[in-house]
C-alpha cells in the first residue's frame, strides 16, 4: 500500500512539474529577434525548434474597472522597446486543483495578451519578403468550456518551427467576465459594441484585428491567417464564422471537438421561472446568488425580490463593486475546473439571433471560409471517467472502471452525438452552401498505457483534448503525459501527419497530402464517398479515408431501442442530456420525447449531464 501511495504521489508531482517547469528561467532577449510593427518595438527570444518567440505582448487595454463588461479598447502603440520574454497572467478563473477551496482563484481580468512563434528568419529577410512571400497565419484559441484556459498551454515551436508558418496564441475573457447578459450592462451601453454580451468573442475579433495590422513585421501573411481551435475554442470558432464583426480578419477555419451551440438573450439572463425561462445560471440568476453570498437575501425568493427592487444603476454599481474574487465564489462548479455560465449569446451583435445550423446554410449569412472540422472518437471519456455511475475511486482519487462495456456503451452516446451534430451535421450544411471547402476527420489514436492501478487506454483511449499533442507536439503541451516508450512510433507519425496537414491547409485552402506526397490525400467531404479522414498508428490501419458517417437521427434510434438501458426513466434521462443538456438544443424534440414515454419525467428534473 505504501509503494503505491509513493507512486501516486510521484506520478502528481511528475503532472505538477511537467506544467509548470520551475527550472526554466526567463529567457533572454535575442536582438535578432527585434521587430517593429505598428504597435511598437518588440524583442524576443530564440527558442526550441529553429523558432524565435514573443510572450505577453498586449492587445487591447486591461478590461478592469469602467471596462469590466465593455468591448476590448483599442492600445495606443507604446513607445521604446518593450521585452516579450514571460507569458502573461491567466485571464480570471477557477482553479483545476481546488484543494479543499472549489471557488480558489487563479489569473487576473488584465489578461488580454497573444504570443507568437515564427521560424527564425532575420529582419532583412522579412523586409525584402513579397506579399507572395509572407508566411501562413494560424491562430490558436485555447478551449476550457470558455470558462478556464489559458494560452501558455499550448507552446507553438514545433508546429511553426516544423512547418514554416507563424503560429499565434492568444487569451480571452471567460466565464461571467466574457460573457454576461444583463439589461443593467445593456442600456448603459454607449455603442453596440458595448451593448454586446459576448465579450470574450469580442476579445478573440481584437486579437485578430492586432494580428491583421501587426503580424507582416513578424514575417507572416495577414491576408492568409487561419484560425483554430480546440473544444469551447472550436466552438468559438464557429461562432467566429457566424460574427459579422470577424468579417475578413481570417481565410481558412479549423474547429477540433468543437460545436455549434448558441443560446438566446432570454435564457441568458432571465429568471428561471420566467414566461421565457432563463437557464439555472442565467444572469439575473447568478445575481440572486451574489445576494444570498452577501447576506442581503436568505433565499431565492427574497433574492429575486429584493432584485426586481434595484434600478439598472443600482445593478451594475453592484456588479462593479465587486472583486474577481467576489464574482467567482457565486458561480458553480463543474468537473475540471469549469464552471456553469452561459456563454455564444445570440445578441444581434457579435453572435446572429439565429442558430448557427440556421445561418451556415447561405453564405451571404455567415464568413465562409475553407473549414477542417473533427473530434476525437471517445471525447467523452475525459468528463465521464470520474462519473460515480460509471467508476469508482481508488486511494480517494483514481478512477477504477466499473463495468468496461457499459462504460464504453454510455461514453459513446456522448462521443457519437457529439460527432454527429459537431462534424457531420455541420458539414452536411457547409458543403451544401459552400461546396468542395469542407474536410473532416476522426482521431483514433488511443495507445496510452497501463500502469495498473489505472489502465488509460480503457479509461481515456482517444479521449478529448488528446489530438492536442499531435497538433502542437506533446513537447509543446502541457498536462497529462500520454507518452510512453512504446508508443513513440506511432505517436511520431501522427504528429508529423496531422502538423502536415494542418499546415497545408493553412497554405492552400486545402490539406492535399499535406504538402509531402506520402499521405493520403484528403478528399473533401462528401454524402456519396468515402471523406472522412481518420487519425491512427499504422498498426491500426494507420491514415485512410473512411465511409463512417454519424447522424443525429441514428444515434437516436439506437437509443430508442437499446435494451441495455435499465429502464424508461434512465432513456429519458439520456435523451434530456444528449440532446438538450449536451453541446446544443437544436435537436431537442418535445414531442418526440413524450412520444418514448417520457411526458412523465420532464425534462427539469435533469439538471445535468456532468
Amino acid at each position: 500500500m505504501k509503494k503505491i501511495i509513493l507512486t501516486l504521489l510521484i506520478v502528481a508531482l511528475f503532472i505538477a512539474l511537467a506544467i509548470y517547469k520551475p527550472w526554466i528561467g526567463k529567457p533572454v532577449a535575442d536582438n535578432r529577434a527585434l521587430r517593429q510593427p505598428a504597435a511598437g518595438g518588440i524583442v524576443g527570444f530564440a527558442d526550441k525548434h529553429s523558432t524565435y518567440a514573443w510572450l505577453g505582448i498586449p492587445f487591447a487595454q486591461p478590461p478592469l474597472g469602467a471596462l469590466r463588461w465593455r468591448a476590448p479598447q483599442a492600445l495606443a502603440p507604446w513607445s521604446g522597446t518593450r521585452e516579450a520574454l514571460a507569458h502573461s497572467e491567466p485571464c480570471a478563473q477557477l482553479r483545476v486543483f481546488a484543494l479543499g477551496d472549489e471557488h480558489a482563484t487563479t489569473g487576473s481580468e488584465d489578461c488580454l495578451y497573444l504570443n507568437i512563434w515564427t521560424p527564425q528568419l532575420s529582419a532583412e529577410q522579412i523586409h525584402q519578403q513579397t506579399p507572395t512571400q509572407r508566411l501562413p497565419v494560424m491562430v490558436w484559441i485555447h478551449g476550457g468550456g470558455n470558462t478556464l484556459g489559458f494560452s501558455r498551454s499550448t507552446l507553438g515551436h514545433h508546429l511553426a518551427g516544423e512547418q514554416h508558418v507563424v503560429v499565434v496564441t492568444l487569451q480571452y475573457r471567460l466565464g461571467i467576465f466574457g460573457w454576461f447578459s444583463h439589461p443593467a450592462l445593456r442600456n448603459a451601453a454607449t455603442s453596440p459594441a458595448d451593448a454586446s454580451s459576448n465579450f470574450g468573442l469580442l476579445d478573440l475579433i481584437a486579437g485578430l484585428q492586432w494580428v491583421h495590422d501587426n503580424i507582416a513585421a513578424f514575417g507572416g501573411d495577414p491576408n492568409n491567417v487561419t484560425i483554430f481551435g480546440e473544444s469551447a475554442g472550436g466552438h468559438d470558432v464557429y461562432a467566429l464564422l457566424a460574427a459579422p464583426p470577424a468579417k475578413g480578419l481570417f481565410h481558412r477555419a479549423i474547429v477540433e471537438s468543437g460545436s455549434l451551440g448558441s443560446i438566446p438573450t432570454s435564457a441568458a439572463e432571465n429568471y428561471s421561472d420566467d414566461a421565457e425561462p432563463g437557464l439555472a445560471y442565467s444572469s439575473r440568476e447568478y445575481i440572486n446568488q451574489l445576494l444570498i453570498g452577501d447576506k442581503m437575501a436568505g433565499d431565492r425568493a427574497a433574492a429575486k425580490a429584493h432584485q426586481q427592487q434595484m434600478n439598472d444603476a443600482d445593478i451594475g454599481a453592484y456588479l462593479r463593486g465587486k472583486t474577481t474574487q467576489q464574482l467567482l465564489a457565486a458561480v458553480e462548479r463543474r468537473s475540471l475546473g469549469m464552471y456553469f455560465a452561459p456563454t455564444i449569446i445570440r445578441d444581434g451583435y457579435a453572435v446572429p439571433q439565429q442558430p448557427f445550423r440556421e445561418l451556415f446554410a447561405d453564405t451571404s449569412r455567415y464568413n465562409s471560409v475553407p473549414i477542417i472540422t473533427g473530434t476525437n472518437r471517445d471525447e467523452y471519456k475525459l468528463f465521464l471517467s470520474s462519473n460515480p455511475d460509471l467508476t469508482e475511486k481508488r486511494f480517494g482519487f483514481v478512477p477504477k472502471i466499473k463495468d468496461l462495456e457499459t462504460y464504453n456503451r454510455i461514453t459513446g452516446y456522448f462521443s457519437d452525438t457529439w460527432k454527429a451534430q459537431a462534424v457531420d451535421d455541420a458539414a452536411a450544411i457547409l458543403q451544401h452552401s459552400q461546396g468542395t471547402t469542407v474536410f473532416t476527420y476522426r482521431l483514433d489514436w488511443d495507445d496510452e498505457a497501463d500502469y495498473g492501478i489505472v489502465n488509460l487506454h480503457d479509461l481515456l483511449g482517444a479521449a478529448h483534448s488528446i489530438d492536442l499533442n499531435f497538433v502542437f507536439g506533446d513537447d509543446a503541451t502541457q498536462g497529462l503525459p500520454l507518452a510512453t516508450r512504446s508508443n513513440a512510433p506511432g505517436r511520431q507519425q501522427l504528429t508529423a501527419a496531422m502538423m502536415a496537414y494542418w499546415a497545408q491547409f493553412a497554405r492552400s485552402g486545402a490539406p492535399g497530402s499535406g504538402g509531402q506526397g506520402t499521405l493520403p490525400e484528403w478528399k473533401a467531404w462528401s454524402a456519396d464517398e468515402p471523406s472522412l479522414l481518420i487519425f491512427d498508428t499504422a498498426a491500426k490501419g494507420g491514415v485512410r479515408m473512411s465511409a463512417d458517417r454519424l447522424s443525429i437521427a441514428t444515434v437516436k434510434q439506437r437509443l430508442h431501442d437499446d435494451r441495455k438501458v435499465e429502464d424508461d426513466r434512465a432513456r429519458c434521462r439520456f435523451y434530456v442530456q444528449l440532446f438538450y443538456l449536451g453541446l446544443t438544443t437544436d435537436f431537442w424534440d418535445a414531442s418526440e420525447y413524450n412520444n418514448w414515454g417520457c411526458s412523465a419525467y420532464p425534462r427539469e428534473q435533469f439538471r445535468t449531464v456532468l
